[in-house]
């Protein structure tokens, strides 16, 4: 049954745990109100439309100064992700599943510096509880739907508005997770939580390809990891899929890029060693 209730926060979840929605606000830009004011505001249900998609694609772009559309989709491909990782949030941390449905999102963008933001706000705040009997095979249910209602057309759509395959964006998804699951590894407390945390994330790594429309599961990733150049004695993951950030003017790939050349990621790391190493100084 679903449930709809005022922005208060202050209903009661799993094991009596105040539902606060404000990491997912954070982290991933989705909320109640949105913006004041953006530079593009549509339902996502249109995004689905060829010219809508485009259009925004476009917008985004031109503010980002884009090189092609490839920047463009990668980021709305990350807003996207945004929303599997907040749906994952909730079921593992209040035990419900969040309505962030195609119909219940408007997403704006806005020209923040100096990256813009995409934003999704979600028009009421409703869920619907997971059973503890059989709650396992009622999380793989809601994910298959989830999917194939929501995300995979929004993330199909993207990618056809720009001529491009829907794999630049699934391929971020497995070391993005992997970045999600370690936040809560260290902001949740040890108990029955938390292990719920870890079984929810190997049920969304188990699923089967075909759930996503692909070959292999996006979110089953085995992280490789480079040393740090900025922090001495760290370690640095190497992204899953490229960010396609070099896709735009003067842009230049990221450290942890895995298209970038040994060569490439060897002469950016003296240069951002050197360049630690000048600030401490000074």
């Amino acid at each position: 049954m679903m449930k709809t209730i005022d922005n208060d926060y202050q209903n009661q979840g799993w094991d009596g745990i105040a539902l606060d929605l404000s990491f997912i606000e954070d982290h991933f830009h989705i909320s109640a109100t949105g913006l004041e004011s953006s530079l593009l505001s549509v339902p996502a249900s249109q995004l689905l439309e060829a010219s809508s998609m485009r259009d925004a694609l476009e917008k985004d772009s031109s503010i980002i100064n884009g090189v092609g559309l490839e920047l463009a989709v990668s980021h709305f491909g990350l807003a996207f992700f945004g929303l599997a990782a907040s749906q994952l949030i909730v079921m593992s941390r209040y035990n419900r599943i969040l309505d962030l449905s195609i119909d219940n999102l408007t997403m704006q963008i806005e020209d923040r510096a100096p990256y813009p933001a995409i934003v999704f706000i979600y028009h009421e705040l409703r869920w619907t509880e997971l059973p503890e009997e059989g709650r396992e095979n009622a999380v793989k249910a809601e994910w298959t739907r989830y999917f194939r209602n929501t995300l995979n057309p929004l993330i199909e759509s993207a990618a056809s508005a720009a001529g491009l395959k829907p794999a630049l964006i699934w391929n971020q998804y497995g070391a993005r997770i992997l970045y999600v699951l370690s936040v809560l590894r260290k902001t949740v407390p040890e108990g029955a939580m938390k292990q719920t945390i870890e079984d929810d994330f190997r049920l969304l790594t188990s699923l089967p390809g075909e759930t996503f429309n692909r070959r292999k599961n996006p979110f089953d990733h085995s992280p490789c990891y480079l040393d740090s150049p900025y922090e001495p004695g760290g370690k640095i993951m190497i992204r899953s899929g490229c960010c396609m950030y070099y896709r735009r003017e003067s842009g230049t790939k990221c450290y942890n890029c895995p298209i970038l050349k040994d060569r490439e990621r060897a002469e950016m790391k003296a240069r951002i060693e050197a360049e630690r190493e000048k600030e401490s100084v000074s």
